[in-house]
């Protein structure tokens, strides 16, 4: 057998046991491939795309399978029961959608920001949470999800509830090993253990800005 030919059989077999795993998360917690790239903080296209280019035979990153497991505590490739999310809360932020042809520089540049990596996201703040760290309510904040978060920053975080079924998206500053809220007019919410299981950090926020509606 050539080396070129062991070589798509290895990556096949990967391929073949990344989509089992996928596809045993999906019927467990009854979620589509979209929501689960959605809560493991991944572009929500990530695994429909996966799966729809067979014929090119690539494989999951271990940074995406790594994001995958924290977000489903199913370790790869195992089959084992999820705890079923089904509800999603986007009560403090929601996708910025971008303007395709607004001739917004500010919008331009985000769109430049966000074509440079799969792993940034763009939301609109509906919270006061980090208003005394420098980003208030109707916000366009930028988060980078590769970035490791150090003390005092702001973070996007999901929050999970397995006894009801529902996560939600928060934003939260960063004071190891708790997420503490900013206010500057409200009385701090209790501070909250990052425990990476029933909440954990999705990335850093690395910048934001107002734009003219």
């Amino acid at each position: 057998m050539g080396i070129h030919a062991a070589l798509s059989m290895r990556m096949t077999s990967l391929r073949d046991q990344q989509l089992a795993w996928l596809d045993h998360i999906s019927r467990s917690a009854n979620m589509t491939l979209t929501e689960i790239a959605r809560v493991a903080g991944l572009t929500p296209s990530t695994l429909t795309r996966f799966r729809a280019n067979d014929e090119l035979g690539h494989t999951l990153t271990a940074k995406t399978v790594k994001k995958i497991e924290d977000a489903t505590r199913v370790p790869a490739y195992e089959a084992r029961v999820v705890p079923k999310i089904q509800a999603f809360s986007e009560d403090e932020a929601s996708p910025y959608v971008l303007q395709e042809h607004s001739s917004n520089p500010i919008e331009a540049a985000l769109r430049s920001v966000a074509a440079q990596s799969n792993n940034i996201d763009i939301w609109r703040l509906k919270t006061g949470a980090l208003a005394g760290v420098g980003y208030s309510s109707g916000m366009a904040v930028v988060v980078d999800r590769d970035m490791i978060p150090r003390n005092g920053d702001a973070v996007c975080a999901q929050k999970y509830d397995f006894r009801r079924g529902t996560a939600e998206t928060i934003f939260r500053v960063w004071r190891t090993p708790y997420l503490v809220s900013a206010y500057i007019n409200e009385e701090p919410a209790t501070p909250e253990v990052v425990d990476n299981e029933n909440i954990v950090i999705m990335g850093v926020v690395v910048g934001g800005c107002h734009l003219r509606h």
